[in-house]
């Protein structure tokens, strides 16, 4: 890629004069802040942007920005394995790799189909259960299937977007030796993340990105974490001060009491919660995807009923709903950005004001909205926590995923929550965007609040939390004080504590 430049608003460009090229048989990391150009870029790579100026050569073959496009790019070996899976979950691996191909034979043969996939998860060491549907496999199973689909499909060029980000420690170190074996048959990496250690462990080169600019591409193994982190931000990140836990926590904050409650599936479904949470407390939920992270957010949210058992805030029993929680000082930082949190198409100072009620009284007076008193608590939130851009009628959807995070925040501390109820809230974030928000974790709990941390980041947890648990098919199950990551992803696969 040479000279790539775009912009979507004249005058300020997300990508600036790229230059970028990815050898055979090399894992080439891409690291940058959120809004660094990242995406933009891969995007461009596979066609689904057309750049303003620079061009694209793939295997030598220069192609035509205009008419360079996702099919174009199949057609070249270019793939791109998301963050999220883009299986379809009701069918079989097998059905999916027939499923979208353009060049396969009119009628689907389920044998040869199986023994393509066992030939490739052979090969390059991806193990996936042939016959298996998507749905009842591990987020791990599903990611390595995603992979094999776009081998089977030609792939020369394989864009891994944050492909540890929903793993265990134990499934992000099978996946390592794969990315090697794929490397070493000659297959191009480009592997985007924000965890350091990792593009140290498997990357052989690194670019990194700043404001739509190169700001350096340097060898993986001649460059420590810490450089590559000043490299990233254009400062030193110091050290997270954490302050220790107080010996004698306030009284009980947030309590489940046999709380059960119905899942998306078996897997998923409560089963007889029991925990506490005391005031000045972080108490981390460990877990991978799909084993009721989503079900416990919603119920905890109000939006999902429960079966039996009961909600405690401060030692008095809540009915359901999504008011009577809020009112009791419950604040909810969704795991789901993009569908239960912000809303793109709305500005920054409606998004601002989403959680608010009709008897605030300086924003909705006598029941009628006044944009302006939104307008200005919307820019001190924009002072306080450094949202870009600093404007309050700026469309949502122009928002990185770190500048998005921070409005979501503020939006949850302009209350002052008892407790917060917090999932995946740094995922996809870059270092200096997830150290923002654990901050302003710590500040809250040194002020007597209460943290809830439900995520999938297993370091993340650790790092924070005071007390961890592990969600295990929908149960909760005891970790051991100092338990290390290993041990802790033993016990999210099943083994005794």
């Amino acid at each position: 890629m040479a000279g790539i430049s775009k912009s979507f608003v004249p005058g300020n460009p997300v990508l600036d004069d790229i230059h970028l090229s990815v050898e055979v048989g090399e894992v080439h990391a891409i690291l940058g802040e959120n809004g660094a150009g990242k995406s933009t870029l891969m995007n461009v790579l596979i066609g689904l942007v057309r750049p303003d100026r620079g061009h694209l050569a793939l295997h030598g073959v220069v192609v035509d920005p205009d008419t360079y496009s996702p099919a174009r790019a199949a057609e070249l070996g270019v793939a791109m394995v998301h963050q999220h899976s883009t299986l379809i979950p009701a069918m079989t691996v097998e059905e999916n790799f027939f499923y979208g191909a353009t060049q396969r034979a009119w009628r689907f043969h389920p044998s040869s189909a199986r023994r393509r996939l066992r030939a490739l998860s052979e090969r390059f060491g991806l193990e996936v259960p042939a016959g298996a549907r998507v749905d009842d496999l591990s987020v791990g199973q599903r990611q390595r299937a995603e992979i094999l689909r776009a081998l089977d499909r030609g792939a020369r060029i394989l864009i891994l977007d944050e492909p540890t980000a929903a793993l265990t420690p134990g499934e992000a170190e099978q996946l390592f030796p794969a990315l090697r074996r794929l490397r070493d048959a000659g297959r191009s990496l480009v592997f985007i993340s924000h965890k350091l250690d990792e593009v140290e462990a498997v990357a052989d080169r690194v670019t990194v990105l700043r404001r739509g600019r190169v700001v350096d591409t340097l060898s993986a193994q001649a460059v420590e974490a810490q450089q590559l982190g000043r490299l990233m931000l254009g400062r030193d990140l110091p050290a997270l001060a954490r302050a220790p836990a107080p010996e004698r926590p306030e009284g009980p904050r947030l309590e489940l009491r046999g709380l059960s409650a119905p899942g998306l599936r078996e897997a998923s479904r409560l089963r007889d919660l029991n925990l506490t949470v005391h005031g000045g407390e972080i108490v981390g939920i460990a877990g991978i995807d799909g084993n009721g992270q989503r079900e416990l957010e919603e119920v905890l949210a109000g939006v999902r009923a429960r079966t039996s058992g009961e909600i405690r805030v401060e030692g008095r029993a809540l009915e359901p709903g999504v008011r009577r929680l809020r009112d009791a000082g419950v604040g909810h930082l969704s795991g789901e950005r993009e569908r239960a949190g912000l809303i793109p198409g709305l500005r920054l100072y409606e998004n601002l004001i989403l959680k608010g009620t009709y008897d605030d009284e300086s924003v909705f007076p006598r029941g009628w909205f006044r944009p302006g008193p939104a307008r200005a608590a919307a820019r001190r939130r924009i002072a306080d926590y450094g949202i870009v851009p600093p404007d309050p009628d700026a469309d949502m959807a122009v928002f990185s995923g770190g500048n998005a995070q921070k409005l979501a925040v503020a939006r949850e501390f302009e209350r002052e929550p008892r407790v917060l109820v917090a999932v995946n809230p740094t995922r996809g974030l870059d270092v200096g965007s997830a150290r923002f928000v654990h901050e302003r974790f710590l500040a809250l709990r040194s002020r007597g609040g209460a943290v809830l941390l439900i995520s999938t980041e297993l370091d993340e947890v650790l790092s924070l939390a005071d007390r961890v648990v592990a969600l295990v098919r929908g149960r909760l199950r005891e970790v051991p004080a100092g338990a290390d990551r290993a041990a802790v992803g033993a016990i999210l696969l099943g083994a005794s504590p």
